[in-house]
């Protein structure tokens, strides 16, 4: 869904803690000579701005790749692997424990409860069972929270009373809070539909495109075991130099990109909307509703163009939802590229065959499925969303359970969480509205 896929931070090689965000081991690094660690760091990030290769050989693009992604690996090891991360050595766990919090009274149904629970199940079945997650402080091993959330998942089934299931949630979790003094901010996402064109025409002349033949993606762990996983780096190659691939308005403005188009859209803020969901549905006129989602990113970073008619004075906070965005650029049309364009992340989609999934490769559920930090909150575990009705509307205001299955390129902080709402006709509606505070609770399985 969202395309979420981010930075997380160091881990030590050969140890079995999992980083939050982490889906899979990479596959492998490049063993170099130890006197390559010598050289000056200047000098080896000058290497990893300036690898060069001969382009007259007339090598094939995926040849290309490869000599890029050995040039970048010959970087990193010249480097010594990648800086540690700057984190102040007595800086407090993010996750708290809590002597008390408010009733874990869930107001939703059961059966997509069920479902989430058993979506984060299927994720940690495929790490190694002694793996374990920092949480607070604390080392949760992968098998305690897949145990959990199965007996749990088989609790619900029975569709017990929501104050019952208050009582047990109790009894098999400890409860962890943000340590933050401001609350949570929530938002929401959807999947998208828009209509599309197979074909170009006077009016459906905005492009859906997919992965570009030239971008080039490198995972600097593949390479340096001291690099964090999760990281990307992203580009192309030009004139025997890796640069980094167009921005938004580049890519938009002229022919930047030999990505193929997958289909053409009338909308360009539904298209753009669609880019920052990360996933949704194409209407074409012979009813055919393919899934599309995220196949890649041109590595740029996420700029919040809320935030961006906030300090413009144009928006207040409070209308900075997606209607609120929406509204303004439809009474502007004269200020939408200049807008748009000031986040200079483009995403590339791919069609899809089966149902949405999230970062986590596991089916996102609505109303169940949230988005958070990952180097804060960490994959597949159960949460509580506790909203109070006096900062919503009575219909979406929550008091739930949700499993944190999906990350997203605006989702930066403890404070922030995206909810997912699917694709039912009030779906879009209720995630656009959703721009308010509450709580976010974690729940750990009892030892």
């Amino acid at each position: 869904m969202n395309p979420m896929h981010a930075t997380t931070p160091n881990t030590k090689p050969n140890t079995k803690v999992l980083t939050p965000g982490v889906i899979a081991t990479p596959p492998g690094t490049i063993e170099v000579p130890s006197t390559a660690h010598r050289l000056a760091p200047w000098r080896a990030v000058r290497l990893l701005r300036s690898v060069v290769w001969h382009e007259h050989l007339g090598l094939s693009m995926r040849g290309r790749r490869i000599r890029a992604r050995v040039a970048i690996a010959a970087a990193l090891a010249v480097l010594g692997g990648c800086l540690p991360a700057r984190v102040p050595p007595t800086a407090p766990p993010v996750l708290v424990a809590l002597a008390s919090h408010p009733p874990l009274v869930d107001d939703g149904d059961p059966a997509t409860l069920a479902a989430a629970l058993r979506a984060s199940v299927a994720y940690y079945a495929r790490l190694p069972r002694d793996r374990v997650l920092e949480i607070g402080g604390e080392r949760v091993a992968v098998e305690a929270m897949q145990d959990a959330l199965a007996s749990l998942a088989a609790f619900v089934d029975g569709r017990p009373a929501r104050d019952l299931l208050a009582r047990e949630l109790d009894r098999r979790f400890r409860v962890y809070g943000a340590a933050t003094t401001t609350g949570v901010l929530y938002t929401g996402y959807y999947l998208p539909t828009l209509d599309a064109r197979p074909t170009r025409d006077a009016r459906f002349r905005f492009p859906v495109l997919g992965r570009p033949p030239d971008l080039i993606s490198v995972a600097p762990a593949d390479f340096a075991v001291d690099c964090p996983t999760g990281t990307t780096i992203v580009g192309r190659a030009e004139r025997g130099r890796l640069v980094p691939y167009p921005a938004r308005a580049e890519i938009e403005a002229s022919a930047a990109t030999a990505a193929p188009v997958l289909a053409w859209v009338d909308d360009p803020v539904a298209l753009f909307f669609l880019q920052i969901q990360g996933t949704g549905r194409l209407l074409f006129p012979d009813g055919s509703r393919p899934l599309v989602g995220f196949a890649a990113s041109n590595g740029r970073p996420y700029v919040s163009v809320g935030k961006l008619l906030v300090d413009e004075g144009r928006l207040s906070l409070d209308e900075a939802s997606m209607d609120g965005i929406r509204r303004w650029i439809a009474a502007h049309p004269d200020e939408r590229e200049r807008v748009l364009h000031a986040n200079p992340r483009y995403v590339f989609f791919a069609r899809l065959a089966s149902e949405p999934i999230g970062s986590l490769r596991v089916p996102v559920t609505a109303g169940r499925t949230i988005a958070t930090d990952p180097a804060v909150y960490p994959p597949g575990v159960l949460a509580f969303v506790h909203m109070p009705a006096t900062t919503q509307p009575p219909a979406d205001a929550l008091s739930r359970l949700v499993l944190n299955q999906d990350t997203g390129a605006a989702i930066r902080s403890p404070n922030r969480v995206d909810v997912f709402f699917g694709e039912a006709p009030d779906a879009e509606t209720r995630a656009g509205r959703l721009h308010t505070r509450g709580d976010l609770y974690v729940l750990v399985p009892r030892r």
